[in-house]
């Protein structure tokens, strides 16, 4: 077996440009809250109705409407690694307890997030690691 073989496949939850960026350190302005906050994520740039893929094989571990982040999918990975899509549309494509596998749709880009309401559509897309929250930059393949 080649040793890529032996990684697990990642790949982007969808195509699209970075529009806020993940940053624990330094405080971004918050359109939405008009104030100064700490951002663990990446927000993608996307058309309401795009499709969302998981970023690697794991399982539903979640299923939930976020009064902030607004309907959210959480997927958990080998590693200790777990990967959050928030912001999707009304009807998520999978259920807590689903395996799924690296590019397979978990639901589309929605409006729902009320704490990024005054951004354009977007996916708002976390990583964890042993339950602490990691650029997802430094996860995703370039």
């Amino acid at each position: 077996m080649k040793p890529e073989e032996l990684l697990p496949q990642v790949c982007s939850p969808l195509d699209g440009t970075t529009v806020t960026v993940f940053s624990m350190t330094e405080l971004l302005y918050d359109e939405t809250m008009a104030d100064w906050r700490t951002h663990e994520g990446l927000d993608i740039a996307a058309e309401a109705g795009d499709l969302v893929a998981a970023t690697q094989d794991g399982t539903v571990t979640a299923v939930y409407e976020d009064d902030y982040l607004g309907n959210v999918v959480v997927v958990s990975h080998s590693g200790d690694l777990a990967t959050l899509y928030a912001n999707l549309s009304e009807t998520p494509a999978v259920a807590v307890g689903d395996t799924v596998s690296a590019g397979q749709t978990l639901g589309q880009v929605g409006d729902t997030a009320l704490l990024e309401a005054a951004e354009p559509s977007h996916l708002h897309f976390e990583v964890f690691q042993n339950g602490e929250a990691i650029d997802p930059l430094e996860y995703l393949p370039e």
